[in-house]
């Protein structure tokens, strides 16, 4: 079962669902060609690995033109994954929504982080909508070590050739090393797991009217979570087990 809200005000429909235990973000612009996978995948996670929990879906979009967010409304799993499922699921809500503000990623971040404090989750996600390898497994390794291990914020580890992610491995990995000490091979991955208490921190910190709403969203997430003592765990999706904690 599911249920869809494509409006621009969810404060009513935020409250009359109460709370939940999860919630996976999907910021979007224009993603119609690829979205639909990815929220076949987060609903496939959600129903594989999470049944007994209450879960929603958000599609935070930028004022898509190319029907986004129709697509995210309609994605349904197929009959063939779904013989693979348990039979039984708690239901999971989908929220399609426009962010208002400064157009950026960071604002569509922002508006997950506050239906997730609005909700009183306990984990969250967010994951890119343009992503062609996911797969339902990479919920399970995003959510569970908040869930399960009390851990803050989880960064992906990814399986790429040598020449792949020159700017991460070249700088952005060894300057975030130098800086603070922590082994996060992927400080700008993308595809991040944390605590609902972390969504609220972000939240509350005073960067939403600056760049960090427009681009950068990825490494500000990640040095606030190391700056502010937020326990943190490193995944690797390829091999799909758990690394090393920092």
């Amino acid at each position: 079962m599911k249920k869809v809200i494509r409006t621009d005000d969810t404060k009513t429909y935020i409250k009359s669902i109460g709370n939940a235990d999860i919630i996976v973000g999907i910021p979007s612009y224009n993603n119609a060609s690829t979205i639909g996978h990815v929220v076949r995948a987060v609903q496939a996670g959600f129903a594989k690995y999470f049944p007994g929990k209450k879960a929603v879906l958000v599609n935070s979009d930028g004022g898509s033109t190319d029907g986004t967010m129709d697509i995210v409304q309609n994605a349904a799993i197929d009959n063939m994954q779904s013989i693979l499922l348990p039979h039984k699921v708690n239901p999971f809500i989908k929220i399609a929504t426009p962010y208002h503000g400064i157009p950026g990623k960071g604002s569509a971040f922002r508006r997950i982080f506050e239906i997730a404090d609005s909700l009183g989750v306990k984990a969250c996600a967010v994951v890119d909508s343009d992503l062609r390898s996911i797969t339902p497994e990479w919920i399970e390794l995003l959510i569970k070590p908040v869930m399960e291990g009390e851990f803050d914020y989880v960064a992906p580890l990814y399986q790429r050739h040598k020449y792949d992610g020159t700017i991460t491995n070249s700088i952005v990995y060894p300057l975030t090393r130098a800086l603070y000490g922590k082994r996060v091979r992927q400080p700008i991955g993308g595809d991040f797991g944390f605590s609902g208490r972390l969504a609220k921190f972000y939240l509350s910190e005073d960067v939403w009217e600056t760049d960090v709403a427009r681009y950068g969203i990825d490494i500000w997430m990640t040095t606030t979570a190391i700056a502010n003592d937020f326990k943190g765990a490193r995944l690797t999706f390829e091999w799909y087990k758990q690394e090393k904690w920092l």
